[in-house]
């Protein structure tokens, strides 16, 4: 091997990432070579700041999470195209919303034992609906109530069973879309597990005849 491709191998032989036959080979060479050994551990000492560095910027658990979920690698990515079309959002801001749903501090308690919110502002079509995501821990109820106008929602994560007043059931899987048309009722009930929503409805909901909308906080 010539003194330049050797040269070439000190960086990443300071990283760690050579192979054990490429690891003897620079050994051998520094072994020889005094000048090699200097330049080594001018790598290191860049190595190390580098690594000191990026352990300073590098970002907490609930950031990167988000980060990831901005650039399309995020848990729920798969949905963000029926997320652009169900609130009338760009594909991008799609994935934002969803990356929201992924950030503990979203979530806002609810009256409802065991329901957590979050409220996002919809589309130019969607305006006036009430948008956002629905988490219910397991065997959380969301209680009776009456749908004042369309009402569609789809899951995101976990088991969701849907009954009517006159106790027919339905169960909802990730993936499958709920269509509630106005003036019809039912209650929810997260089962096996937590259960995660997207739900888009038209002038909200009536709960025990009074009638219920979220706040609509900037997000």
């Amino acid at each position: 091997m010539s003194p330049a491709e050797l040269r070439e191998l000190l960086p990443l032989y300071a990283l760690g990432v050579l192979t054990p036959e490429e690891e003897a080979t620079v050994d051998d060479a520094i072994a020889h070579e005094p000048s090699l050994a200097d330049e080594l551990v001018s790598y290191r000492d860049a190595t190390s700041e580098l690594i000191e560095l990026i352990e300073t910027v590098a970002p907490t658990a609930e950031v990167k999470t988000r980060l990831m979920a901005s650039i399309g690698e995020g848990r729920f990515e798969t949905f963000s195209t029926k997320m652009s079309k169900l609130f009338d959002v760009s594909v991008d801001r799609a994935r934002e919303l969803l990356g929201l749903a992924e950030r503990k501090a979203s979530w806002e308690p609810q009256m409802v034992p065991g329901m957590l919110l979050v409220h996002f502002e919809g589309g130019p079509a969607y305006t006036a609906a009430d948008c956002g995501f629905i988490h219910l821990a397991d065997g959380a109820v969301f209680p009776p109530h009456k749908h004042l106008g369309e009402e569609v929602s789809f899951i995101l994560s976990g088991t969701l069973q849907v009954i009517d007043p006159d106790g027919t059931e339905r169960t909802l899987v990730v993936g499958d879309e709920l269509v509630q048309e106005p003036g019809t009722s039912h209650h929810l009930v997260a089962v096996r597990g937590e259960c995660i929503f997207a739900t888009r409805a038209i002038d909200g909901i009536e709960i025990e005849g009074a009638r219920a909308r979220p706040s609509k906080p900037d997000r």
